[in-house]
């Protein structure tokens, strides 16, 4: 089951660097394509190891979603979606359908996961996730 009509999508990463603690904020990484405030994103789903085991840079995906939230900021800084648990966002968990979002632009290097327990993460393991969007004319 499909639950939109899908414009432009692209993987993004949350790469798990240095020591691993509670309440560590990750950032997304660059994609200079996304990165320019002009884009839109109506949609996000979020990946485990089950679901993809290595990301298209040749990282490792987690292999839990536990103790991981994830926050979305707009080209204004504010959150708009906060701390939402990372396992929400996986569609299997949704009968298949993608979590989808007001459309708003983001800025991609401010959107950050944050660690809530860090059972089963390592170092250097990306949080990958799709986002749906549209590019601003």
């Amino acid at each position: 089951m499909n639950n939109l009509i899908i414009k432009r999508s692209q993987i993004v990463e949350f790469k798990l660097t240095g020591s691993i603690t509670t309440g560590k904020r990750y950032y997304a990484t660059d994609i200079p394509n996304l990165s320019r405030n002009n884009i839109v994103v109506y949609g996000a789903e979020l990946f485990t190891a089950s679901q993809l085991a290595t990301t298209p840079t040749g990282n490792t995906v987690v292999s839990t979603s536990l103790g991981i939230v994830v926050t979305f900021r707009d080209n204004f800084k504010q959150e708009f979606m906060f701390q939402i648990p990372a396992f929400t966002l996986i569609r299997f968990n949704n009968a298949g359908l993608i979590v989808l979002l007001k459309p708003r632009i983001i800025n991609l290097t401010d959107c950050y996961v944050t660690i809530t327990n860090t059972a089963s993460l390592n170092t250097n393991e990306s949080v990958a996730m799709n986002l749906y969007y549209d590019i601003i004319a």
